[in-house]
């Protein structure tokens, strides 16, 4: 097998998130280094259990979080850490994009061909498929993915972490939302805000999977950004994500921007790391992915444990 061959130095998982941490896990016991897709978990527990079999197998175990070698977040961050913004007031993250409906089935649907189910689920329950397709809806069912909070906001909420300068779990976490307009399969929120409590400044997160208004296409945004971020500060405001963004003072007028040329140098920086065998020349270290990636679960621990009520009771 692919852990047994001595031809094969480091692994790249990109497998649905119930898979993420086991996977990694035996790469590591296999004396394997590890490039881990995001989020490095689907559960708190077992994102610390990846740290623990990196530190114990000395293993090179980069998360896939990219932006971490992003020239242009590299230089904001110490931008910010200059002062030259003031205090942070708040981190944002945002997840503007819009998620159609996956459909509805009346009981369980025939396996796609080709695909061995039971390793499929893995880790994950055996039970009989109850979606229209198997493959990418598997991140709006809580057994197998984590919701957009998990699937593109784990990006977000490592980039506001690492502009707040916090490198632990916040002291508490507040989160709202639900699954509005489309009544189908799916279990995980459309509409979701997380609040998290961090001593410097809090970090808010959303995601916003439906259009203002059902008659129109495109979505909200927030000074252009719909996937991205905004450091918003006490002398004004960094909005952008990946690959950079632009800076307002608080009259609202652009002030600086910071720009990268791309490609993949996360990459290229693990390679590099697995090469020196040095894993503080990570960019995204195991450690950080599995902070990243527990915020995201956090945020659907305190979602899943809220109370349900009506729309006229929430609009009260």
């Amino acid at each position: 097998t692919l852990l047994e061959s001595k031809d094969v130095d480091a692994v790249s998982i990109a497998t649905p998130n119930h898979w993420h941490s086991l996977m990694a896990i035996w790469a590591c016991q296999a004396g394997k280094d590890v490039y881990l897709e995001k989020p490095i978990s689907h559960n708190v527990w077992e994102g610390r259990k990846v740290v623990e079999a990196a530190a114990k197998y000395n293993r090179i175990v980069q998360a896939g979080t990219q932006s971490r070698s992003d020239e242009a977040l590299l230089e904001l961050a110490d931008y910010l850490r200059s002062g030259a913004l003031g205090r942070i007031l708040r981190a944002r993250g945002f997840c503007y994009k819009r998620r159609e409906s996956i459909g509805k089935v009346a009981g369980p649907q025939p396996i796609p061909a080709g695909v061995n189910y039971d390793l499929f689920c893995g880790p994950a329950p055996l039970e009989p498929l109850r979606r229209a397709q198997l493959h990418y809806d598997w991140h709006w069912v809580w057994a197998t993915g984590n919701g957009d909070i998990g699937n593109q906001g784990v990006h977000e909420m490592d980039m506001c972490r690492w502009m707040l300068g916090e490198e632990t779990l916040p002291r508490s976490v507040f989160s709202i939302g639900g699954r509005f307009v489309e009544n189908d399969d799916a279990e995980t929120p459309n509409t979701h805000v997380a609040v998290y409590d961090y001593a410097s400044a809090p970090l808010i997160f959303e995601v916003r999977g439906l259009p203002a208004k059902t008659d129109v296409k495109h979505m909200d945004h927030y000074r252009g950004v719909r996937i991205g971020i905004a450091i918003e500060c006490e002398h004004g405001t960094f909005a952008g994500g990946g690959g950079g963004g632009v800076v307002y003072d608080v009259d609202g007028k652009r002030v600086k921007s910071f720009t990268s040329t791309g490609g993949d140098t996360h990459m290229e920086n693990f390679i590099q790391a697995v090469r020196s065998r040095k894993a503080q020349d990570l960019k995204a270290p195991i450690m950080g992915g599995h902070i990243s990636s527990a915020l995201c679960h956090l945020g659907n621990i305190s979602y899943r444990l809220g109370t349900e009520m009506a729309a006229p009771e929430i609009s009260a």
